[in-house]
This record gives C-alpha cells, structure tokens and sequence, in this order.
C-alpha cells in the first residue's frame, strides 16, 4: 500500500490491501514506522507475509533500484556494398530492421566514392576505336546516385575528401554488407581509431593485403558470419568465400549461420533468434 505523507495519521494502522483481500494475516505497520525500515529474519517472514505480499515488495524493491526505462538499444552502423547507397540498403533490410526495432537501431550512411552511371576501368585508345558505340547513358538527374568504398586506381569515380562515416555515437558495431570485401588486415583493423565491440558480416569475403598472410583467429573481434550454405543458392558469393573469412576471426568469439535463402539476410527462424541472441550479449 501506498500513502503519502500528507494523508498519515499518527494514530492510524495500515495493512497491506492484498492480504486483507485474501484474509491472510499479517503484521500491521503504523504510520510511525514509516522510513524506518525493520530487519526481518527469514522465519519472520515466512510467518507474516504471504506469496503476494512479497511479490509486492520485490517490485517495490526493483522499482527503485533500477531505471524504470526501456533497456538501451544498440546503435549499428551499416555499410552497403558496391554500387549501392544508403537508401537502397535501407530498403533492403527493412524487415531485419523492424525484427530488431526492440533491441537495435539500424543507422545506414554512403560510400565515400560516388560512381559514374557506367563504371569500367579505362580503356585504351585503340579498343575503344574498335568498340561499337554505346548508346548514351541518361540524364543523371533520373538515376540514383551510387557509391562504393573503394575503387581501381584507374577508375573515375569521383569521392568527397571531407566524407564522415557519420555523426553520431555507435556502439560500436560493422555491419559489412555482401558485395564490398572486408579487409582482413590485423594491422589495418588495428589502425582504425575505433574500439570495435563486436562485427556482423553477411555473404563478406576477405580482402587481404597483397603478400601478406592472416593467420585463422588472428582477429580478436566477437563477430556474426551469416552467408549462404553450399546449396544456399548465394550466386554472388562463394560459400567458401565466406567460410574463409570467418576462420580468420577468434573461434571463441565468432557465429556462423548458415542459410540456404540466397543472397540476402534470413530474417525468419531460427535465423532471426540467432541473430538476436548474438546482439543480446552486448546490451
């Protein structure tokens, strides 16, 4: 039972309003005892309170030692593949988005190198002399803008020198998204001015530094592998390809989940149950 201040009485008695209703006894506490908090033995309150009154009390008990608040969502940064942007990958993984809306904030931003309409490296004189003519490419103004991470040396796309990932807080987490690569450079990983807490690859394959070899496990980064199994119908990027990358990671501290819908992120279960027990361990 609840009273405040201005509505006790010296002389009044209170009982707990759940045990009256059940006709239980119990011992009845008077407005003077209030703020002072009485040491109960476990005997003592195995004899006066019933199962509700100390249900009542637990409560009573979280409530104010805990914030009343929902539990912090996690900030996930998203990066998109290859010739793709923000919008489109948002679009894409609408549905993961909204099976994790209780637990995580999805946040997507673009590449730093915006590419041409058409991109291929750049050809020689000769070839393009005996290529056919291309019909022109439309009018830029009806395409949408797409962008990469990187890109040849030799290619054209343009990039912004003052890009920012983004400005916000993340918890932080990489979400590395299928077309793209993921360096799997310990000393490049090491060099980013990031305290990485956790990564989530889906259909990622590793991009290794020419003439250096990692080592399986030497990235000490609890990470979430999701790709297509051997029959998983992913034609874009070989199971293997992704098995690779993962063995590059501690085992201790990585997830695989293999699925057998494609190119995409499975968001039914058990899939989504998986993923969700990987990111509840950072909450």
């Amino acid at each position: 039972t609840f009273v405040c201040e201005d509505d006790q009485t010296d002389e009044a008695i209170y009982v707990c309003e759940l045990c009256q209703r059940h006709g239980k006894s119990v011992e009845s506490i008077s407005s003077s005892d209030f703020g002072k908090p009485k040491e109960l033995t476990t005997e003592h309150e195995r004899v006066y309170c019933s199962s509700d009154a100390v249900l009542c009390c637990n409560l009573i008990f979280r409530l104010h030692n805990t914030d009343v608040g929902a539990p912090r969502k996690l900030r996930i940064l998203c990066l998109h593949g290859f010739r793709q942007n923000a919008s489109s990958f948002k679009g894409r993984t609408a549905s993961l988005a909204k099976k994790l809306k209780k637990i995580a904030e999805l946040v997507f931003v673009d590449a730093p190198h915006e590419l041409p309409y058409i991109y291929c490296p750049v050809q020689d004189h000769a070839k393009e002399s005996s290529s056919p003519s291309l019909q022109p490419p439309p009018p830029p103004d009806n395409c949408r803008r797409k962008f990469a991470w990187f890109i040849a040396p030799d290619g054209t796309g343009s990039s912004e020198t003052h890009w920012q990932a983004a400005d916000a807080q993340f918890d932080p987490l990489q979400y590395q998204q299928q077309t793209e690569g993921f360096d799997a450079s310990v000393e490049h990983l090491r060099s980013i001015e990031i305290n990485f807490r956790f990564a989530i690859l889906c259909s990622g394959f590793a991009v290794t530094p020419l003439g250096k070899k990692i080592e399986n496990g030497s990235i000490k980064i609890p990470s979430l592998h999701i790709f297509g199994s051997v029959v998983g119908k992913d034609r874009q990027i070989d199971n293997e390809a992704s098995r690779y990358l993962a063995s590059l990671f501690e085992d201790g501290c990585s997830v695989v989940i293999e699925h057998g819908c494609g190119h995409i992120i499975p968001t039914r279960h058990p899939y989504i149950d998986d993923i969700k027990s990987f990111l509840h361990r950072f909450i």
